[in-house]
């Protein structure tokens, strides 16, 4: 894959610009505050960097940022997985900014995240610049520079360390917890017991309340049931005048006449019916009468047990059923304490292999790292002779931790010498801002074969250097670009005069506002000129000159790489 066109609108001061990439090198110069920083700040908006209004271009409706990527097999099968799928072998990425501030972005003519931009620039480029100079000074930066040179070797034990890492902070969280509630668990284990026995004791049964209930309401009641039964016999079949004597009269006066009618015979039959109902229910009352009477000890038993239930209930859960459950929960607790010293063993084991493990996995990164130092320190040792610092020497210091941890058993130091006779201190402390450009690029240049990413994009590596330092770096990111995309931003003549491909950003002023224009200089007096004025500030015959000798210069070692290639 490949980067292959970018395009922008309206983004700062810059109108409108494209810019086609080369196979190899692409170099934008410009005099300081040209505008070469849009022209990066562009790149990084539609590769998802977060951006505020302010970058939309004054009086344009909006600021919009296209980068079309060729794809290869493996870039196409992410996008199709993210459901960016094309028609052919190009990914066209598109994002706009609003004077709002609302932002929106497409790939291949869908919707996309930021977050997905982002995550397809981490593919296809690399940004090098002052920042990744200052990330260079961090321990952390320097581990995994390490480990990315070391290989797939290292950082698969270090994926195997930080997993042995994570189950041995999980198996010794889990003891430390055992072992540091020991009163609280008895504590609980107590009144868990205490508690199961008070369940188990009340022996209660499924809707006991309920059926107590209703018996305590009775016995309390009982008085006020007894005159309701009686008064109610006596309707029914009482000395005096009674129900079941009239229902018998009614029934005789109309069997008299049943005769004279089917309704008649009806109603006789309906009112017979109604003496035989009554009587029955005047025996029924009778016996419920003759069975009530308060029994004082009943009444008391059941206040009691409904007193019991209830003080259950408040306890563990509001019903009968609650209550069981709680007492499965106390059942657990009792288990799982009867096991705890088996628990308490088998955590130990856990925490004894996972440290066990951590400590193989850390050794065995050690080693890995310690042949991959060894290497490195060689390898951008040569690479500084060839950026004109033949007598410096570059060190990775393995220093050991105190105790193994996430990333392994030591944190590796970047130390250099840059001069003859001074020693080899952290880079902090040894290196110039135009040594630490160099130091970095030595290290892009020994990362180059294990990069999977498409481009590299130089801002500012040519800060603090010049003259014959500025000609070897210039030949090093020509010696780069032979083998993956280059993109460079710079104001150094020595490191222009390699392009392939070469753009100036210029300053203009159009109706009343400034503006950036992006010229691409696709004639060879062109590139003389640029080159010149980069040498000299003017296009003087003498700048001319010096230009033309620089350009005849690196036009001679491209035809020698390319024959010995």
């Amino acid at each position: 894959m490949r980067l292959a066109r970018l395009e922008i609108e309206d983004f700062a001061l810059i109108a409108r610009a494209s810019l086609e990439f080369a196979d190899g090198f692409t170099v934008c110069s410009g005099e300081t505050g040209s505008g070469k920083t849009m022209l990066l700040g562009s790149l990084a908006f539609v590769l998802g960097e977060r951006s505020s209004a302010d970058i939309v271009r004054a009086g344009a409706p909006r600021a919009r940022v296209t980068l079309a990527v060729d794809v290869d097999a493996a870039l196409r099968e992410a996008l199709d997985a993210e459901g960016f799928e094309s028609d052919d072998d190009a990914a066209i990425l598109v994002r706009e900014m609003l004077p709002t501030g609302k932002s929106s972005a497409r790939i291949n003519g869908r919707l996309a995240t930021s977050g997905q931009l982002r995550a397809l620039g981490e593919r296809v480029l690399e940004a090098v610049g002052q920042h990744e100079q200052q990330r260079l000074l961090s321990r952390s930066y320097q581990l995994d520079v390490l480990d990315a040179f070391a290989g797939d070797d290292a950082l698969a034990h270090r994926r195997a360390v930080r997993a042995a890492f994570d189950a041995l902070a999980t198996a010794e969280a889990a003891l430390a917890d055992l072992t540091e509630n020991v009163g609280r668990a008895l504590a609980e284990l107590e009144f868990a017991r205490f508690a199961a026995r008070e369940i188990d004791e009340a022996a209660l049964v499924a809707n006991e309340d309920v059926a107590l209930r209703e018996r305590r309401d009775y016995l309390v009641n009982v008085e006020k049931i007894a005159g309701a039964l009686a008064a109610a016999h006596d309707a029914l079949a009482g000395d005096d005048a009674n129900a079941m004597e009239a229902l018998g009269s009614a029934a005789a006066a109309l069997t008299g006449v049943a005769r004279f009618g089917a309704s008649l015979d009806a109603l006789a039959q309906s009112l017979a019916a109604l003496q035989s109902e009554a009587n029955d229910a005047a025996a029924a009352i009778a016996r419920e009468r003759d069975a009530t009477e308060l029994d004082p000890s009943e009444l008391e038993a059941a206040t009691a047990r409904l007193s019991l239930i209830d003080g259950l209930k408040k306890k563990y859960g509001g019903s009968i059923e609650a209550v069981g459950d709680a007492r499965a929960r106390f059942e657990t607790t009792i288990a799982n304490e009867d096991a705890r010293d088996d628990r308490e063993a088998a955590l130990r084991a856990a925490r004894d292999r996972a440290r066990a493990d951590l400590e193989r996995e850390c050794a065995a990164l050690t080693k890995v790292r310690a042949k991959a130092a060894t290497a490195l320190e060689q390898r951008v040792g040569e690479e500084l002779a060839g950026l004109a610092m033949p007598a410096a020497r570059f060190a990775v210091v393995l220093e050991p931790l105190a105790a193994l941890g996430l990333n392994g058993a030591e944190s590796p130091e970047f130390a250099l010498s840059p001069n003859p006779g001074e020693p080899v201190r952290a880079l902090a402390r040894a290196a110039s801002g135009g040594e630490l450009s160099r130091v970095l690029l030595a290290l892009v240049v020994v990362l180059a074969d294990r990069r999977e990413r498409t481009a590299l994009v130089f801002d500012e590596i040519d800060a603090g250097i010049g003259g014959a330092t500025a000609t070897a770096v210039g030949a090093r990111i020509g010696a780069l670009a032979r083998v993956t995309q280059v993109l460079c931003v710079t104001h150094l003549a020595q490191i222009a005069s390699w392009a392939d491909r070469h753009y100036a950003l210029r300053k203009r002023e159009r109706a009343g506002a400034t503006i950036v224009e992006l010229v691409e200089l696709d004639r060879s007096d062109a590139i003389l000129e640029e080159i010149a004025r980069m040498l000299a500030g003017n296009t003087a015959a003498v700048a001319l000159e010096h230009a033309e000798t620089v350009l005849r210069d690196v036009r001679g070692k491209k035809t020698r790489a390319k024959a010995t290639a």
